[in-house]
């Protein structure tokens, strides 16, 4: 399978919704839900142990890093891309994250070198015959780094190369995320959900695209079920609980607009949940699956 880029997820159901506009995408109803296991906030995006190719190493055609919790794996595919995957359900489908774009160069492989630089070569092609197909340009001399590329365990593949710029370390930042998403607060400044970011449940993704998109995919057959249809952001767009129950997606651009909201404010305290229903849920603050006090969903409790 070529993965050209990250999917747009704007099948039909979703471009003829004009998802584009600042009110919700879904009406505001209670809608039924399935429990879904307790889960906890988070105050940050953790590393936690992690899986290496270090200088010297490669990852061969065929061949599969996998992230110590499994939930990502990246993958020197036969036809020379290299495609980052969150993992779904044993059997099931897996969802592309990020890519090289580098299909059609069968035999490609990638090469962890010395000056810190990580690149993909075409077959038969190396750091002294050329083939270069793609790099992540942390090339340099430094002496105070490690270099090697890292597969997380939040799902995170990165490089830390040898560069004396800022660039030294590059980044996918296919972090995975809580399926909790909640309110910051000075005693708990939480990372916003940045490009690239994702959740799961049981049953679905969660990708805060770099296209400015936030899709849910479900894990089923990788199709998507619902997005705010933001796509074509300038700037970047991540994802927030206001401290006044509103979930937004905000434009850093110099105005910070405002793409789209899920239209709760005035619930103080509320949290947003992805469900193993396939449902993603804005609650009051004593509210839940279990305890009602919906505020928005996305409505796809029965899409799974």
């Amino acid at each position: 399978m070529h993965v050209h880029t990250l999917r747009r997820a704007l099948v039909p159901m979703l471009a003829a919704s004009a998802l584009t506009c600042l009110v919700p995408a879904a009406g505001a109803s209670a809608a039924p839900v399935t429990p879904t296991a307790e889960v906890a906030c988070e105050s940050g995006a953790t590393g936690g142990d992690v899986a290496i190719k270090r200088p010297g190493e490669r990852l061969a055609s065929g061949e599969t890093l996998n992230s110590p919790r499994r939930n990502t794996e990246l993958v020197m595919q036969a036809d020379g891309n290299l495609v980052l995957y969150a993992l779904g359900n044993p059997g099931g489908a897996k969802l592309p994250l990020w890519s090289t774009g580098t299909y059609g160069n069968p035999g490609a492989y990638a090469a962890m070198q010395e000056d810190g630089n990580f690149v993909v070569y075409k077959k038969g092609g190396g750091p002294d015959k050329g083939g270069a197909l793609w790099a992540t340009g942390t090339y340099g001399d430094r002496t105070d780094t490690y270099p090697g590329a890292y597969l997380r365990a939040d799902g995170e593949f990165f490089v830390e190369g040898r560069s004396y710029s800022f660039t030294y370390v590059w980044t996918t930042a296919a972090v995975e995320r809580s399926a909790k998403v909640c309110e910051a607060t000075e005693e708990d400044p939480r990372w916003p959900w940045l490009p690239g970011n994702w959740g799961q449940s049981a049953t679905v993704w969660m990708v805060m695209q770099k296209d400015g998109n936030l899709v849910i995919y479900r894990k089923s057959d990788g199709k998507a079920i619902w997005s705010t249809g933001t796509y074509g952001a300038k700037y970047r767009v991540d994802l927030t609980m206001d401290p006044k129950g509103d979930l937004i997606l905000r434009e850093r651009d110099r105005a910070e607009t405002l793409r789209w909201h899920s239209n709760t404010e005035g619930s103080k305290g509320a949290f947003a949940l992805l469900q193993d229903d396939g449902n993603f849920v804005v609650y009051k603050k004593t509210g839940g699956p279990d305890k009602g006090g919906a505020l928005w969903d996305t409505g796809t409790y029965n899409k799974i």
